[in-house]
């Protein structure tokens, strides 16, 4: 019996390392370091503040699978100082303390955080299938407005900006707005892939801005959904405790199905999940004078998720991918299938104390062999608020896995379900 036990328990370890194993590490950092143009460069931007080393803290990842070879982007946005690149990629080098080293996209001067025309800080990005990276820019230092928030989107194929869109003075709130996430949406991708909106989270302002690619104007949406939930407003991640009373920050769109698709959003003070057809939201004139229009279409599902939620997204099955910040989990949700966000019907795909410390960054990405794949970033952002975080452990991690091997058995494997649901 004893060795029947034994047998049992080496088991359930080999199935938990493997299940953690799901999820591999690609890059992990003490601390960030960057690609100076030269040593002497880099002394200077110590020396001045430029650079604090240990004050960057990363937020956000994507990557692009180019013809030659892939990019990992990374946003660090500057809400302290010290910080000497708010948009950068993940290079090859290495520095002498084994940090690999993150060079700034698209050069140093586009990072100069002293010209309005430059990005200044950025939380998050967004790269589309059109091979195009849009690039939220909040215009702020730590919480100064310094110049107004932005959208930079640049192509991929050659690196030049395609266009540079700043919003109205009426569409933020100077020292209480925040522009945290984009969330793309392509409706064409015929015609230089015009016909394009954004769909952007004013996570302080608590209000949905929408951009309209083709005609170059943005409005401005308001709704109680956007709001945080005061008692979710104290965290709790593994022995530290912090309050943070931010709005809408979770955005994620749905496939396009009979035309229109979903936008699934919550508040990072929350654990609730909420939804809108992207066909309202895009509604120029509905919403252009009235800000608050269309306040029913806004849904919120009846029940919670176990835990408050920073980033998400979903896949092309419509498969809601999204971190669990108490639970230092990964979550998820399939639309198809189980129509309800509710308890029974999500599931946790992987659990790590250790390397899920607040996914601040989620994205699905497809290879160059049409698998779709989960990138994450966590940054131990829990530590950061409390003052206990150190460049002598490994803080920063982004983490990347096969989206069917992590799902495989759960209510979330769209694959394994489609002959049951179809005999049902």
């Amino acid at each position: 019996m004893r060795q029947f036990c034994t047998w049992i328990l080496l088991l359930l370890t080999i199935v938990n390392l493997q299940a953690l194993e799901k999820l591999k590490i690609i890059y992990s950092w003490k601390s960030l370091d960057f690609v100076f143009p030269s040593e002497h460069a880099r002394l200077a931007a110590i020396k001045s503040g430029n650079f604090i080393p240990g004050s960057p803290l990363p937020i956000d990842v994507d990557v692009y699978n180019g013809e030659l070879k892939s990019t990992v982007f990374i946003a660090i946005p500057r809400f302290q100082d010290g910080v000497p690149l708010t948009l950068g990629y993940v290079t090859d080098e290495v520095s002498l303390d084994g940090n690999t080293l993150i060079a700034p996209y698209p050069n140093w001067s586009y990072n100069d955080a002293g010209n309005c025309a430059s990005i200044i800080s950025v939380y998050r990005m967004q790269i589309d299938e059109c091979d195009r990276l849009w690039v939220l820019d909040t215009g702020k230092l730590k919480s100064k407005q310094v110049c107004p928030p932005k959208l930079h989107v640049f192509s991929l194929r050659d690196n030049k900006l395609i266009t540079l869109y700043k919003f109205p003075e009426h569409q933020y709130k100077d020292e209480d707005s925040l522009f945290v996430t984009v969330a793309i949406d392509v409706r064409d991708t015929t015609n230089n892939c015009k016909d394009t909106f954004a769909y952007i989270a004013d996570v302080t302002g608590f209000a949905l801005i929408v951009y309209d690619f083709r005609n170059s104007r943005s409005w401005r949406i308001n709704n109680n959904l956007f709001y945080p939930y005061p008692p979710y407003g104290t965290f709790n991640i593994k022995g530290d405790t912090f309050d943070l009373m931010d709005g809408i920050l979770g955005l994620a769109l749905g496939p396009i199905q009979n035309g229109d698709r979903i936008l699934y959003f919550h508040s990072l003070a929350s654990r609730v999940e909420s939804w809108v057809p992207t066909s309202v939201i895009r509604n120029y004139t509905l919403f252009h004078e009235n800000p608050e229009a269309a306040a029913r279409s806004f849904v919120p599902f009846e029940h919670e998720r176990s835990s408050q939620s920073v980033a998400q997204a979903m896949n092309h099955d419509g498969v809601l991918f999204y971190g669990l910040l108490s639970d230092l989990a990964i979550g998820c949700w399939n639309s198809k299938h189980y129509p309800q966000f509710e308890g029974k019907n999500n599931e946790i795909i992987v659990r790590n104390p250790e390397t899920l410390q607040f996914p601040s960054g989620l994205k699905i990405i497809t290879s160059k062999k049409g698998k779709q794949e989960l990138w994450v970033i966590s940054v131990s952002f829990q530590k950061y608020m409390s003052g206990t975080l150190h460049s002598n452990e490994t803080n920063f991690r982004i983490q990347a896995g096969f989206v069917d091997e992590l799902v495989r058995g759960t209510k979330c494997d769209v694959s394994s379900l489609e002959g049951r649901f179809h005999r049902q």
